[in-house]
């Protein structure tokens, strides 16, 4: 084994679920609606965080109760919900990983409820070992909190615990926390982005991962 790895997190959207295209369109469409313009890299920039802050950061205040309610009511259509997928690759890899031995967490700054949903939509309760969410802690990414748990949980050291993830916060929480963290390309950083900021590790997708261990 090149890394002795115990747990190996992963964030979902853009890590195990084809979602940042679907969450990207629902954002834009609303803020169509209420005439706001602004660029896609600005929006995904935003998607480590819970929706209620996604858009206070990017809405003027005034605007920001009425784009909040309509986005909640938006995200719960069910044409809407049905878009989101697991990449196809994910199942396997998640099962090839517990054949090795290694435990599997989800680590998300999803809130409680679009955190449950994917949870029963997908069954990743039946593919890991433990799933935490934003609701989980004190402090969401970048915070160190929901490693901390994780690495309370499965009583390991820093050392035996790599981060999946896809954005600039999932480094940044890495970093804090002082574990390995690994970027993925299926989310919002492209390569040149994700080498900037200096990651241990650029993969592809989550495939890539079963070759550290």
């Amino acid at each position: 084994m090149v890394n002795e790895f115990k747990v190996i997190g992963f964030d979902l959207d853009g890590t195990l679920i084809d979602s940042v295209e679907v969450w990207l369109s629902l954002v834009k469409k609303v803020l169509k609606k209420f005439k706001i313009e602004l660029s896609e890299k600005d929006i995904k920039n935003q998607f480590y965080k819970e929706t209620d802050e996604v858009i206070k950061a990017l809405v003027p205040k005034d605007k920001t109760g009425e784009v909040i309610k309509d986005i909640k009511k938006e995200r719960k259509d069910k044409l809407f919900l049905d878009r989101f997928k697991l990449f196809p690759f994910t199942k396997k890899v998640l099962q090839d990983i517990r054949e090795k031995g290694i435990k599997r967490a989800t680590i998300t700054g999803n809130d409680s409820e679009i955190n449950n949903f994917f949870m029963e939509k997908f069954k990743l309760d039946k593919l890991t070992d433990y799933n935490i969410c934003t609701g989980d802690v004190k402090n969401g990414k970048p915070g160190p909190d929901m490693i901390l748990s994780i690495l309370g949980i499965f009583a390991i050291s820093k050392k035996e615990l790599l981060y999946i993830g896809d954005t600039v916060k999932d480094i940044e929480m890495g970093k804090n926390a002082g574990i390995k963290i690994g970027v993925v390309l299926t989310g919002v950083l492209d390569r040149k982005s994700a080498e900037k900021l200096k990651p241990d590790f650029i993969f592809e997708d989550v495939r890539d991962v079963l070759e550290l261990i």
